[in-house]
């Protein structure tokens, strides 16, 4: 299964690679929506992007947007992993098209099911 990790902290992109590689999952990085959509545009065959909401230049929302109305990698799960737990922000993102939410922080196996759950259907 292939993952995109789009989070702007580095440390959270390392920690989420590491408990996905050893789950046997191929992973790419980005550390912004922008360079994250150049990766869509050019390799659209992630089964999984993990997406924070609050990045510099193009936020998660924004990306967000952008993939579902473009209808950009139509067959990828779209799974916001952020530190809001706001009930509103959740909304927004299933509305806008997120197929599931995380929040900072998450146990490892929590990470692993629910991205399991979510490729399920």
């Amino acid at each position: 299964m292939k993952v995109l990790i789009v989070d702007d902290a580095l440390t959270v992109r390392k920690v989420v690679r590491e408990i996905l590689e050893s789950k046997g999952f191929e992973v790419q990085e980005a550390k912004d929506g922008f360079s994250a959509l150049e990766l869509v545009k050019t390799e659209a065959d992630f089964d999984v992007i993990l997406l924070d909401w609050e990045m510099p230049k193009m936020n998660g929302y924004a990306f967000l947007n952008v993939v579902r109305q473009n209808e950009l990698a139509v067959n990828t799960q779209i799974i916001m992993l952020t530190s809001s737990n706001k009930k509103k922000k959740i909304m927004k993102a299933i509305h806008a098209g997120a197929d599931g939410y995380i929040i900072k922080p998450f146990e490892s196996e929590s990470l692993i099911e629910k991205i399991q759950k979510t490729m399920a259907g």
